[in-house]
């Protein structure tokens, strides 16, 4: 495969996995010890590419989505780093792999994964953590 390819499905994986610019640069940096893609080598972005698909983030879903729904159907960052640190505030690692978040998402949205939720499912998962949140301060509020 060519490095361009290489370099265009990381940035696929990094995408799918919600990471921020600075979780990507901390992880290229902990794998092949470069914080750009430009200056790995071909064999450290393959070894990158084998380490995405390992955790199933090029993995194509099943069904393929409906030609209309493009990107823009995709969570924004803003979007991730909000949910995250909710979760973060109610206990939980603050990480999109987090198997209470998963169970989350199960509930709320009805997908099995975090990585694949759609702004709808984001915005429902949002939602709950955010009433989750409320509830368990109320709940302080009147124990204390």
């Amino acid at each position: 495969m060519n490095r361009p390819a290489l370099i265009k499905m990381i940035h696929t994986g990094r995408r799918r996995l919600g990471w921020n610019e600075g979780t990507y640069r901390a992880w290229l940096v902990g794998q092949v010890g470069k914080s750009s893609c430009t200056d790995c080598t071909d064999q450290e972005l393959s070894r990158l590419v084998t380490y995405l698909q390992q955790q199933g983030a090029l993995v194509r879903p099943i069904d393929p989505a409906p030609a209309s729904a493009g990107r823009i159907d995709r969570p924004t960052e803003k979007q991730w780093e909000y949910a995250l640190d909710l979760s973060k505030k109610l206990g939980m690692s603050g990480k999109i792999d987090d198997p209470a978040l998963a169970t989350l998402c199960r509930k709320v949205a009805k997908i099995d994964n975090p990585r694949f939720l759609n702004r709808k499912g984001i915005a429902s998962l949002i939602n709950a953590l955010e009433n989750w949140l409320k509830s368990r301060k109320k709940q302080e509020h009147a124990a204390g």
